[in-house]
């Protein structure tokens, strides 16, 4: 609906028979249109000046003096601060997937529709040079990717939530085995993982058997080069608390790919005390079958950290937010390390934390501005919204190295080398997006 407001202004000119100007300032907290205005001279000690204002979306200041003192225009936030925009990738149809990876001088990520293609692009940083292979009768929805000199490693989830995995050909050199072969497939299975044991990389593959009272846990590792079985694990049966009554075991998390069972274990009977020792944590080593124990020095502590890793899904080196949401935790190694941000967290929205922990326990991570944090709402104005990034060192120091401005925009992050990647995701649908860009910090 359109509204037009009619404002008569008049102001003295001080002697008869003058021409007056009254000049008009418009200081606007939004945009302003379609504005018209009409200036009519008029005899007599006051001028008449007419203005019609249309469709006006923000407030109007209107000032008549004969010397004005314009207002300066309002600084516009720059859309990169800190880093260069290296290159950015944006499909012709579908869309990026989640996966994005590299190995200093190669970034790898595919572009689907959800529906028939999945292709996987292997892009040279130096040459600009790309490889193309289609990966869809692998799987239409990879969930990790990883290179391995001229091949890829693929994981992908089946419609039914299990996973599969493929060993996949980027060079075609041999003629029997052009670019996109598949030398060997792993799965279905619950869980595939790339794991280092022993130091070297294997893949492995996690496979549960649910029946009415018990759930059986079996593993297997296999040689990331080859798909050659190197282990088979020993089974582990858990009731419905999560406990195998054998071990005196209670599982709370696993790690290393489900090779791994961590709890708690019930201590043994003291016949000298008459009395049973205090319970012990546990890891139980799925592989080789060996369950070690160590003393709880604070149940208090044990509790807390236990909780935490139960939440993590598997994983053991991440970034979180405190319960309280005051402070930031790198985790590592079995260490807990809090995280100092050289800017003030209370600024940034919790939920927006994006974080990638380095093996050698320093991350990165990406935090998202509140435009109506606190400090933002006692001066009123509203910050703009940048998604700012962040290198942590090892003890937790987390200086900013980097803006990008992200007004209303959500993003996956991660890092490659001394470069990080963003992806702009799509708007309602959680799952790819529309624009990869790669970043250099300053």
């Amino acid at each position: 609906m359109r509204t037009d407001y009619g404002i008569l202004i008049g102001s003295c000119c001080g002697r008869p028979h003058a021409r007056a100007m009254a000049e008009i300032h418009l200081l606007r907290s939004g945009w302003v249109r379609g504005i018209e205005v009409a200036m009519v001279p008029v005899r007599g000690s006051s001028i008449v000046l007419a203005i019609v204002l249309a469709s006006v979306v923000a407030s109007v200041v209107v000032m008549a003096s004969a010397h004005v003192a314009f207002a300066q225009p309002r600084a516009v936030p720059l859309p990169v601060v800190g880093a260069t925009e290296l290159v950015k990738w944006t499909p012709p149809s579908g869309f990026i997937e989640d996966v994005v990876a590299g190995d200093g001088d190669r970034i790898a990520y595919v572009v689907a529709d959800a529906a028939a293609k999945a292709e996987l692009h292997v892009v040279s940083l130096a040459t600009k040079q790309e490889v193309v292979v289609d990966i869809a009768p692998i799987t239409l929805h990879p969930v990790a990717v990883q290179l391995v000199g001229e091949r890829a490693f693929v994981i992908g989830r089946t419609e039914d939530g299990m996973q599969i995995a493929a060993l996949v050909e980027l060079a075609g050199k041999d003629p029997r085995k052009p670019a996109g072969t598949a030398l060997y497939k792993l799965g279905p299975a619950n869980h595939i993982t790339v794991i280092a044991r022993d130091g070297k990389p294997r893949v492995a593959v996690h496979r549960t058997i649910a029946t009415k009272e018990r759930t059986r846990h079996d593993t297997q590792l296999f040689a990331l080069e080859t798909g050659r079985r190197i282990a088979a694990g020993r089974p582990l049966e858990l009731d419905a608390a999560g406990a195998n009554a054998k071990l005196a075991l209670r599982v709370n998390h696993w790690s290393e790919g489900f090779t791994r069972a961590h709890g708690v274990t019930a201590g043994a009977w003291d016949r000298k005390e008459n009395q049973r020792a205090p319970d012990a944590e546990a890891s139980y080593d799925l592989v080789t079958g060996k369950l070690t124990r160590r003393p709880v020095a604070d149940l208090f502590e044990q509790k807390r950290r236990f909780d935490a890793l139960a939440d993590a899904g598997g994983r053991t080196s991440f970034v979180r937010t405190k319960p309280d949401g005051r402070e930031l935790q790198l985790w590592h190694a079995n260490k807990v390390v809090a995280i100092t941000l050289d800017q003030p967290f209370a600024s940034y929205d919790p939920k927006s934390l994006i974080a990638s922990v380095q093996p050698d326990g320093s991350a990165w991570l990406a935090l998202k501005i509140d435009p109506v944090h606190p400090d933002a709402v006692a001066r009123k104005k509203a910050d703009p919204e940048y998604l700012d990034v962040f290198r942590v060192a090892i003890d937790g120091k987390a200086v900013r190295k980097a803006r990008i401005l992200a007004t209303g925009t959500r993003h996956r992050f991660g890092v490659i080398g001394d470069r990080f990647w963003l992806l702009e995701r799509n708007a309602g649908f959680d799952r790819g997006g529309k624009i990869l860009t790669l970043y250099a910090p300053q």
